[in-house]
């Protein structure tokens, strides 16, 4: 199953997505006491860049493994299945890890102590499975970002069958237009039971993913159906910018315009020619694309101890901001480099019988 060349457009808006939730969550403590509403507004729904992973996961996965699943067979399952494990799961076992440094913390060097269910050791396990976000809790803990972790890999699970039903039943762009439809009509019901995509995640969050994730596989055979020329890019992303300017100044719940504003983006970024895609060739976005992972895994460790070191009487409120910023950039990078990379190389070679040393320390090209 060989992996195409990435989309320099998609690499480059998953770094944006993934700075938008790095600056979501230390919100309060970056945003300066008086800042307008043009700017609390779109960084107070940094959370919605989840839904904008969800439905790239679904179009990337597609573009580089829909023609595998022409027909389903136990070793081109197992063999996705593992280069996705491979993929996901070194950082998050490492990232598990690291945070075990917390509630040492908290008991030796905290006067308020461990607090809540926040470090529970059944929430560990289940996150080291993979399982923490399946429904069967009601809180997010640890590492909390990786509850999406846990949810696209359910979604991993079911790509073979969902590839196979996407070739065989949609062949044509009406089909096409029609199963999206359905799905986000569904992500909408849900979204209205739950309060709002951002609401509930231990108990929309796996739906929530599997949704999004099928509405991004569809949106690649619709992609995919013919080439994509300049005036179609520059159409989709003109109606991505009229939906997200709609739901910014209109009552539109978030489930109702959003992740449809986020497959018009795609759409756009995923033609090389239209204006956005061009744009979003600028090498710094690229290369935070490339390290986002790492990125979005680190970031929440990274709060905790900025919060936990620098957010006190006596230290300027911008310190701790900086501080955030700067080191989860750091982050970003060593991990990328020094884990996310080896450990993907690592975990392919134990699964085929190899453990290629000398390759694992190589160095990693950021290109």
């Amino acid at each position: 199953m060989p992996n195409r060349n990435e989309i320099p457009g998609l690499t480059a808006v998953r770094g944006i997505a993934a700075w938008w939730i790095v600056v979501y969550h230390f919100r309060e403590e970056l945003l300066p006491a008086g800042a307008t509403a043009a700017v609390v507004g779109p960084i107070a729904h940094g959370y919605l860049a989840v839904d904008l992973f969800f439905e790239l996961s679904g179009f990337i996965l597609a573009y580089n493994y829909l023609a595998s699943f022409e027909r389903v067979t136990l070793p081109s399952a197992t063999t996705f299945l593992r280069r996705r494990l491979a993929r996901i799961y070194p950082l998050h076992a490492f990232m598990l890890l690291a945070f075990l440094a917390n509630p040492v913390a908290l008991v030796f060097f905290s006067t308020v102590g461990i607090s809540g269910d926040r470090y529970g050791p059944a929430y560990f396990l289940l996150s080291a499975a993979l399982l923490q976000n399946w429904g069967f809790t009601r809180e997010l803990a640890w590492n909390v970002p990786a509850w999406s972790i846990s949810t696209e890999w359910f979604a991993y699970l079911l790509f073979p069958a969902l590839a196979f039903l996407a070739i065989r039943f949609l062949g044509g762009r009406t089909r096409i237009v029609a199963a999206t439809a359905a799905l986000l009509a569904a992500l909408a019901g849900g979204g209205w039971l739950a309060g709002g995509l951002g609401a509930d995640i231990p108990g929309f969050g796996l739906p929530r993913c599997f949704l999004e994730f099928s509405a991004g596989i569809c949106l690649f055979r619709f992609w995919s159906a013919r080439a994509v020329g300049s005036a179609e890019g520059n159409i989709a992303a003109l109606a991505a910018a009229g939906l997200l300017a709609a739901y910014a100044v209109l009552p539109i719940p978030d489930f109702a315009i959003v992740p449809l504003a986020f497959l018009c983006l795609i759409y756009a970024l995923a033609g090389a020619r239209s204006l956005l895609a061009r744009l979003a060739l600028l090498r710094v976005f690229e290369v935070l694309g490339l390290v986002s992972y790492s990125t979005y895994m680190a970031h929440y460790f990274v709060k905790d101890w900025v919060k936990f070191l620098l957010v006190r009487d006596g230290i300027p409120g911008f310190i701790p901001g900086l501080a955030y910023l700067a080191a989860t950039l750091a982050a970003s990078f060593l991990l990328y480099r020094l884990v996310e990379v080896p450990g993907r190389r690592a975990f392919r070679a134990l699964a085929t019988g190899k453990l290629p040393v000398r390759d694992l320390v190589a160095g990693v090209d950021l290109r």
